[in-house]
C-alpha cells in the first residue's frame, strides 16, 4: 500500500494528491465534453470549479459549526483538510445551487453542461478510486481467486481496482455514446451502468452496512438502476434527434 508518496525531502499524503489531480482531469475531460456539445470551456470549467469550490467550503464550515466547542478550543484545526471534517450533505446542495445560478445568469441550458459535468464526475471518480486502490483504504472481503491482493496480510477482493476500472469503462462509453444519442438517454444509461456497478462491485466490500441481505452499496446502485430502467422505458423511438456534435 501506499499511503504517502515520497518526493524528494518531502512525503505527501497519497489521498489529497489524487484528489486534486482527480478534480483537474475530470474538469478537462469535462471541458472536452462540453465542446462537443457547443458549450465554451471556460463555462465548463467555471460552472465545474464553483460547483467544487463552494461545496468545499461550504461542507467545511457546516463541520465547524456543529462542532463549535471543539474548534474553539483548538483552532488550528480549523484549516486541517481531514475527509471527516467535512459535512457533504449540507456542501453539495449549496455548490450544485449556485452553479445553477451561474448557468442561469449565462443563459446556458444545463443539460449538456449537466451531460459534460457527469462524464468529468465519472473520470473523476475513477481517478479517486485507483487512489484509493493505492492506499488500500477500501478493501473487499477475503478470498482466493488468482487475481486477490494482500491486504493487511489478508488476500482480499481489490474492489477499488475492480470500482475504478469499472467507471473508466463508463466513461469511455459514454464518449462514443454521446454522439448518437439523445442527451437524456445518455445520462440514464450512465445512471443504469453505475447502478449495476455499485450492485455487482457492493457484494465484496468488506464491513459494509446490510439490509435485507444487500449492502447500503448494492441497495444504492439498484435504486439507481431501477430508476434508469423506468426513465429509458419511458422514453420512444419518436424523440428528437440528438444535437449535432462537435468533433
Amino acid at each position: 500500500m501506499y499511503p504517502a508518496l515520497p518526493f524528494g525531502p518531502l512525503t505527501i499524503p497519497t489521498g489529497p494528491l489524487v484528489i486534486l489531480l482527480a478534480l483537474t482531469i475530470g474538469l478537462e475531460v469535462a471541458g472536452r465534453f462540453g465542446r462537443r456539445l457547443h458549450l465554451s470551456i471556460d463555462d465548463v470549467w467555471n460552472t465545474g470549479l464553483i460547483w467544487v469550490f463552494v461545496s468545499l467550503i461550504v461542507a467545511r464550515l457546516w463541520n465547524v459549526i456543529q462542532f463549535w466547542s471543539v474548534y474553539i478550543a483548538e483552532p488550528w484545526l480549523i484549516i486541517s483538510l481531514r475527509p471527516s471534517g467535512f459535512v457533504w450533505s449540507g456542501g453539495l446542495p449549496v455548490g450544485l445551487l449556485l452553479a445553477y445560478a451561474y448557468l442561469w445568469r449565462r443563459a446556458i441550458d444545463p443539460l449538456p453542461m449537466t451531460v459534460a459535468l457527469a462524464g468529468g464526475g465519472i473520470v473523476t471518480t475513477a481517478i479517486i478510486m485507483a487512489g484509493t486502490f493505492l492506499t488500500g483504504s477500501l478493501i473487499g472481503i477475503p478470498t482466493d481467486l488468482p487475481w486477490a491482493l494482500a491486504y493487511y496480510g489478508v488476500l482480499r477482493h481489490p474492489i477499488a481496482f475492480y470500482y475504478a476500472f469499472g467507471f473508466s469503462l463508463i466513461a469511455m462509453a459514454g464518449w462514443y455514446t454521446v454522439s448518437k444519442l439523445s442527451l437524456g438517454r445518455v445520462l440514464l444509461l450512465w445512471l443504469l451502468e453505475i447502478g449495476l456497478l455499485l450492485l455487482l462491485v457492493g457484494a465484496y466490500t468488506e464491513d459494509s452496512a446490510t439490509l435485507a441481505s444487500l449492502r447500503t452499496s448494492q441497495l444504492l446502485g439498484l435504486l439507481a438502476a431501477l430508476v434508469a430502467c423506468l426513465g429509458l422505458a419511458q422514453r420512444t423511438p419518436m424523440q428528437a434527434d440528438p444535437i449535432p456534435i462537435e468533433v
